[in-house]
């Protein structure tokens, strides 16, 4: 399936699911082997690779977030569920930033 018809479909799914569990669980799980392979050491090869696809996998939520947002039954939780989305992506790109100048070193 292609990343474009991902986003398509993400945008009939609803919105809690596609926020909580195609955004929020992965994201979490993907940092925590993160910072796990981190912490053992001798993984940068991984551990950028992890890093690379964290920041791919971050903008594509961010758009099935935004798409699914309309199908929030209060209208109210849809912009909410953008804004989260939208800072947790920003946190991601600083993250990985500074995670990538401490694995530079």
């Amino acid at each position: 399936m292609q990343s474009s018809s991902l986003i398509h479909s993400a945008g009939r799914s609803s919105l809690w699911k596609v926020f909580w569990m195609y955004g929020v669980i992965p994201s979490n799980l993907l940092w925590a082997a993160i910072l796990l392979m981190m912490q053992q050491g001798g993984m940068v090869g991984a551990v950028r690779g992890l890093l690379l696809f964290l920041l791919a996998y971050t903008a594509w939520i961010v758009f099935a977030v935004w798409r699914a947002a309309p199908n929030a039954k209060d209208p109210r939780y849809g912009v909410l569920a953008r804004a989260l989305t939208v800072v947790w992506a920003i946190n991601t790109v600083l993250l990985v930033f500074f995670l990538e100048l401490q694995l530079l070193r």
